[in-house]
């Protein structure tokens, strides 16, 4: 199996991950020093954000009942033109509490395209080039947010060499790629899935039975690399600016270097995934990304900085296809839209609470003091991921000793 040989709807669908990534991106890394260029300080910027994260993780059981009942197809259209509108406008009010109530409705739009894509692609792939679409789709994405970071970075410095405000070049710049990616509703709107067989509802006596040991742990350790990730992640574009005095052109360049790692390593991830599996492939990239969080938290110079950002965004987020793989695969049929909702519900919550500890911590000691804690967070994730598949990867090493005849 190989990318080329994927089913003509997962190819058309990676194009409308691509221009939604554009969004995603300019807000993950310019929305944070646009709130700042406003005049209001770190822990205002955190607390926007976590209510984006926050509605993405309490709506996502609304949008799992919404796609129930209208497909994945108008709920991906849904959360495809409710993010492009509201990021516009959020850029066009300076009233900090609208900004809040559009940050929200901004999230509703992250909660569809985040609760419908796992299953959708799951539900059009079959079971051979599975891997492959979620690495593709993974990598579409981060290649996205590459573009988009080093895009709004420049377009952020083109416009202000014509108007005299730090926060209307920003603004522009964000404008035009939320405009960007509204393209994408013409190429979603004419896709055709494949149709899927349907599956019983879900009732109460199903939901329970859903919260078994393994999928309980399994959302336990998404919790905890959520909670990690949010106190440094949102604020990595903060960080590089206002922490290594950086202009706006160099903290998208950065970022999108980090986010080509990203891209780098998602794609890689089929190879790894044969030769050492797929859990083991999750636990080692994780805790090989620790080391660089070191480098990011201390840093030695923009340079040191740039090339630990590359590396611990190879490591940390190339595993993100497995995992969302095992995700849809741990749970029954019926079961996969409530864990796909799940995880999106405990990563964003987890996200929102470790993006507004994040600000507030950044305000009162200094901008290095979250990666501590984020590299805590990350070793208990991923000693409990280790601890529900740790069967699977003896197993896995056996069969590769077998295979190579150490028996």
């Amino acid at each position: 199996m190989s990318y080329k040989n994927l089913n003509p709807i997962i190819k058309k669908f990676i194009f409308v991950v691509f221009l939604y990534g554009l969004t995603s991106a300019s807000f993950n890394g310019f929305f944070g020093i646009y709130v700042k260029e406003l005049g209001y300080d770190e822990s205002v910027v955190g607390t926007i954000l976590s209510l984006r994260r926050l509605s993405v993780g309490i709506l996502a059981f609304v949008i799992a009942i919404i796609a129930e009942r209208i497909g994945h197809k108008k709920s991906l259209l849904l959360g495809l033109i409710t993010v492009g509108l509201s990021s516009i406008l959020i850029v066009l009010v300076d009233d900090i509490n609208l900004m809040k109530v559009l940050s929200v409705i901004f999230g509703f739009g992250q909660a569809a395209m985040m609760t419908v894509e796992s299953p959708f692609v799951y539900n059009q792939t079959d079971k051979r080039e599975r891997v492959h679409a979620f690495s593709l789709t993974f990598a579409t994405r981060n290649a996205a947010f590459m573009t988009g970071s080093l895009f709004t970075g420049f377009l952020a410095d083109f416009f202000s060499e014509r108007v005299s405000s730090s926060v209307i070049s920003i603004r522009y710049a964000l404008i035009v790629v939320s405009a960007i990616s509204l393209i994408a509703v013409f190429p979603l709107s004419s896709l055709k899935p494949k149709p899927v067989a349907e599956t019983k509802k879900l009732s109460i006596h199903e939901f329970k039975g859903f919260f078994t040991k393994v999928n309980v742990l399994f959302l336990t350790y998404t919790t905890f690399i959520g909670l990690g990730a949010g106190l440094v992640v949102p604020f990595f574009g903060v960080y590089l600016k206002y922490m290594l005095d950086t202009t706006e052109s160099i903290v998208g360049l950065i970022l999108s270097f980090a986010q080509l790692g990203t891209v780098l390593g998602g794609l890689s991830v089929p190879f790894l995934s044969r030769r050492i599996g797929n859990h083991k492939t999750i636990v080692a990239t994780q805790l090989l990304s620790i080391p660089l969080l070191i480098a990011i938290g201390l840093p030695q110079g923009i340079l040191i900085v740039a090339i630990a950002f590359f590396l611990r965004s190879s490591l940390m987020n190339m595993s993100q296809p497995l995992i969302r793989n095992i995700s849809m695969h741990i749970v029954d049929d019926h079961h996969r839209p409530l864990m796909s909702a799940m995880r999106a519900m405990v990563n964003n919550l987890s996200r929102a609470l470790g993006i507004f500890l994040g600000g507030r911590i950044m305000g009162i000691f200094t901008y290095n003091t979250p990666y501590i804690f984020t590299i805590l967070f990350y070793i208990i994730g991923t000693l409990i991921f280790f601890s529900i598949f740790k069967n699977e990867i003896a197993q896995n090493n056996h069969n590769r000793q077998r295979d190579r005849g150490d028996y």
